[in-house]
C-alpha cells in the first residue's frame, strides 16, 4: 500500500500535466502538436521538484498535486482537473475491488478466468451506456455532439481513445 500511493500520485500528476500540454496552440493546419523537448524537460523538473518537496509529507498525493499545480499556468484549473481525475481513479479502484471480491477464494487460472469474466461484463455495460449516449445525441455534430455526450451519464464526449483523459482528448 505504501508503494501504491506514490505511484497513484505520480499517475495523477502526469495526467494533470497533460492539461498543460493540451493548452498548446494548434499548428497552422489545425492539428495538435506534440510536446516540445523543452516542455518535456519542464514537466520533468516540476515532477522532480514536487517529489522532493513531498518526501516527508503524510499525504504525498495531496502534497504533490498542490506543489505541481502551484507552478502551472492556471493553478485553479489544474487543481480542478486533479480533483476530477482523482474521483475518476477512485471510482475505477472501487470497481476493481468489486471485481476481486466477486472472485474471492479463487487462485491461478480460475482467478484469471473469473477476473476476465468480470472485466468483460463491465465493458459490456460501458458499451451499452455509450451506445445509449450516442443514440440520445444522434442529431448533433461537432462540438455540440461532444457537449451532449459529456452531459450523458458516464460522460462519453471528447476524452480521447478508450475514454481516458489526457492531452489527446482535451481541446485547446
Amino acid at each position: 500500500m505504501t508503494k501504491f500511493i506514490p505511484a497513484l500520485a505520480a499517475a495523477c500528476l502526469s495526467l494533470c500535466a497533460a492539461t498543460s500540454f493540451a493548452q498548446m496552440s494548434p499548428s497552422p493546419s489545425g492539428e495538435r502538436r506534440s510536446a516540445t523537448p523543452e516542455q518535456r524537460q519542464q514537466f520533468k523538473e516540476r515532477i522532480t521538484a514536487a517529489r522532493e518537496a513531498c518526501k516527508s509529507a503524510t499525504d504525498q498525493r495531496a502534497c504533490m498535486t498542490q506543489q505541481f499545480c502551484s507552478k502551472s499556468e492556471n493553478p485553479a484549473k489544474c487543481m480542478e482537473f486533479a480533483k476530477k481525475r482523482s474521483e475518476h481513479m477512485q471510482q475505477r479502484a472501487e470497481q476493481r475491488q468489486k471485481m476481486h471480491e466477486a472472485c474471492n477464494g479463487k487462485r491461478g487460472d480460475d482467478l484469471a478466468a473469473c477476473l476476465k469474466t468480470q472485466k468483460d461484463a463491465f465493458h459490456k455495460v460501458r458499451l451499452e451506456q455509450r451506445q445509449k449516449a450516442h443514440e440520445a445525441c444522434n442529431a448533433k455534430r461537432g462540438d455540440d455532439l461532444i457537449k451532449c455526450l459529456r452531459e450523458q451519464p458516464g460522460g462519453f464526449g471528447g476524452r480521447g481513445h478508450h475514454g481516458h483523459g489526457g492531452m489527446h482528448g482535451i481541446r485547446s
